[in-house]
């Protein structure tokens, strides 16, 4: 009865996150051109992070700060953001090595700024470990994203 209950637990808290990464996933959509929603990426994932301690969270929120680089009209600020997306990026990914979105996000980041930035170390890597495990996730929407985004 008892691993019952846990199964079922695990699978609700799943589907829940599951659920809640729609709207993270719509927001990385429109965060780039939408300096609105970059804010509230950075305001949803940080409290989401607070609240769960998931490091995905805090893949979304490296996002949201390396959209607020973008949106920035000041050199300095520019940078700012940027270093806390490239710090907040990283500690994702030392908590969560194999978490297959917080690679996608590196791997889209890394493949989209200037190369002066000299955040591009990843790329192959990245590119090689989501090509050989995008097949061995249960999250479909990620596995067709990925599927896509790395034309396979």
């Amino acid at each position: 009865m008892k691993r019952l209950s846990l199964i079922l637990i695990l699978l609700i808290s799943n589907l829940m996150i599951s659920q809640n990464l729609k709207e993270y996933r719509a927001l990385l959509q429109t965060g780039e051109s939408s300096e609105k929603s970059a804010k509230i990426l950075i305001e949803k994932s940080s409290t989401a992070y607070k609240n769960s301690k998931e490091p995905i969270y805090v893949g979304f929120l490296a996002v949201g700060k390396f959209f607020m680089a973008k949106h920035a009209f000041n050199p300095l600020k520019k940078m700012s953001y940027f270093n806390e997306g490239k710090k907040l990026m990283e500690s994702a990914l030392k908590a969560e090595p194999d978490n297959l979105e917080v690679r996608l996000m590196r791997l889209i980041t890394q493949e989209s700024v200037p190369k002066v930035l000299g955040y591009s170390q990843n790329i192959k890597e990245d590119r090689t470990y989501l090509t050989r495990s995008y097949k061995n996730t249960t999250d479909e929407d990620l596995k067709i994203y990925i599927k896509d985004y790395l034309k396979l």
